[in-house]
């Protein structure tokens, strides 16, 4: 088992890429810290997990500071985390079910997807970083998609949320050059992942080619070591592996 006495927070992890990672992390032996706004469906993932770790379950809102404070503190009681997987997302379809202009985009919905996407990402990174950097080992890994690389018309809550994850993961990666501690950006293969997200989607698997499985073994590699601060990964289709299709000290 590679994650053995390894403690990995993942966040969004009721469903979807979330729950997948959880179930593959545990069975490689860590102790993962399950965290979801969504207390039933949390409860629901944490029960099919099984393997060689344990999953714990933390019913926690990533855009809420005191939330991801007791986030953090539960990880600090197994030791501390030495993976955080920034993975909480919604998607503005999911909240909405229509699609907006700029000029039409409720503010609602703006902040809702803002404060998750983006919001969550910061919080949580800035609760785990004194702790990585004192112990002098941790990895956080910022799961985004294509969209943090190209605009897309009537989706700019999402997209400007994706956009600020790589961007904040390229300033963090800068301030930890030359420490124990790394920032990468991983994304799902092309081709789109079936995930809870689309629920509220008209034909919601429609050009959704992967089940969320295919993203476990690479996001264990990652999590296991591989990679390096500053490099940005995509999952390949066949379940197996990654690419690394950016790397910032290179630019």
């Amino acid at each position: 088992m590679k994650l053995v006495n390894k403690v990995i927070i993942v966040t969004g992890a009721a469903a979807g890429l979330g729950e997948a990672m959880s179930v593959g992390f545990v069975k490689e032996g860590a102790t993962v810290i399950c965290g979801d706004i969504d207390r039933k469906e949390l409860e629901k993932s944490v029960e099919k997990i099984e393997g060689g770790g344990e999953a714990i379950p933390v019913v926690a809102d990533v855009g809420n500071e005191n939330d991801v404070e007791r986030l953090i503190k539960i990880s600090e009681e197994f030791g501390g985390a030495d993976v955080l997987v920034n993975n909480a997302g919604v998607k503005q379809l999911t909240l909405v079910g229509e699609e907006y202009s700029v000029a039409e985009v409720p503010l609602e919905l703006w902040d809702e997807v803002i404060n998750t996407n983006l919001r969550g990402c910061f919080l949580c990174t800035r609760a785990v970083l004194p702790s990585m950097l004192n112990r002098k080992s941790g990895r956080i890994i910022h799961v985004t998609s294509g969209h943090g690389k190209k605009g897309r018309v009537k989706r700019s809550p999402y997209v400007s949320s994706k956009f600020g994850a790589e961007g904040f993961h390229w300033t963090l990666s800068l301030e930890l050059k030359n420490t124990p501690v790394d920032s990468l950006v991983f994304t799902p293969p092309p081709g789109g992942v079936r995930t809870s997200e689309a629920a509220f989607v008209e034909d919601p698997l429609k050009n959704m080619n992967h089940d969320p499985d295919v993203i476990i073994k690479p996001m264990v590699k990652l999590a296991s070591g591989e990679g390096r601060n500053g490099g940005r990964y995509r999952g390949k289709g066949d379940g197996e592996g990654y690419e690394e299709t950016d790397y910032i000290f290179e630019n």
